[in-house]
């Protein structure tokens, strides 16, 4: 059965913000594209390797940087699969993974050094925009004991956030933001908290988004090796980030 217009429309949404559809594993194949790759074959050649939205997921870099290293040449993939006119998908060998990881410095994410490497992260914080700080300090607030939070409870967090700022006669963010323009919707604060704080942590497999139930979580080897104090840290660096932030902006 061929796949509809507004299917393709709304895989592709999904893939242009970096998501696949729940029903597809890493190598998303649409109908109407069959023709162009012998799906068997291919399939059975990329099976034990690593896809390109894997390969982000296991070192410490963005999906930017992956993306640019790959555009120039610098990462090879062992499998490309031409899947549209514009779109194709790339698999890597561990050992392919391993040798880049080595070659450029990239420390490689597993459930021993996540939180470790989350931390760092939260030390490190770049900032665009204040999103990240106000993202982690409503999980720390709302989370339960397994690290889940309701997206709800977040964008409540997120316009609670801002529209005090607004209210105190404070800069609200840049003149860009939904926040500073206001007049947002909920569905609208939910994608930009999504698109913008959420993933690079997703992308490290520290936060995780389960649709169906609308929850973040943070990945279970992080939040249960998250001690109190490094919690309080957090928490305390967030502070000092927005301050810092917003001191800029006035």
């Amino acid at each position: 059965m061929l796949g509809t217009k507004q299917q393709k429309t709304a895989e592709q949404g999904l893939y242009d913000k970096g998501e696949r559809p729940d029903a597809l594993i890493d190598w998303p194949v649409d109908a109407l594209d069959y023709e162009l790759v012998d799906i068997f074959n291919w399939q059975e050649e990329a099976a034990g390797m690593i896809s390109q939205i894997e390969f982000v997921r296991r070192v410490d870099v963005q999906t930017e940087t992956i993306e640019r290293y790959v555009r120039e040449g610098l990462l090879v993939p062992d499998l490309v699969v031409p899947m549209s006119e514009h779109r194709t998908f790339k698999y890597f060998k561990e050992e392919t993974l391993r040798k880049y990881a080595e070659q450029y410095g990239w420390t490689l994410i597993d459930d021993s050094n996540r939180k470790d490497l989350f931390l760092d992260m939260v030390r490190q914080m770049d900032m665009s925009y204040s999103y990240k700080p106000v993202l982690l300090k409503a999980v720390l607030l709302f989370a339960d004991e397994k690290g889940r939070v309701k997206l709800s409870d977040i964008v409540t967090y997120f316009r609670e956030f801002y529209e005090a700022r607004r209210a105190a006669g404070l800069v609200v963010e840049k003149t860009n933001s939904i926040y500073a323009k206001g007049g947002y919707t909920d569905a609208q604060a939910q994608r930009n908290i999504l698109s913008n704080p959420f993933k690079r942590f997703e992308d490290m497999q520290m936060l995780h988004h389960t649709k169906t139930l609308g929850v973040i979580q943070v990945d279970e080897s992080v939040w249960k090796k998250l001690t109190r104090d490094e919690k309080q840290e957090i928490e305390r660096i967030c502070d000092e980030k927005l301050e810092s932030y917003f001191s800029r902006l006035k």
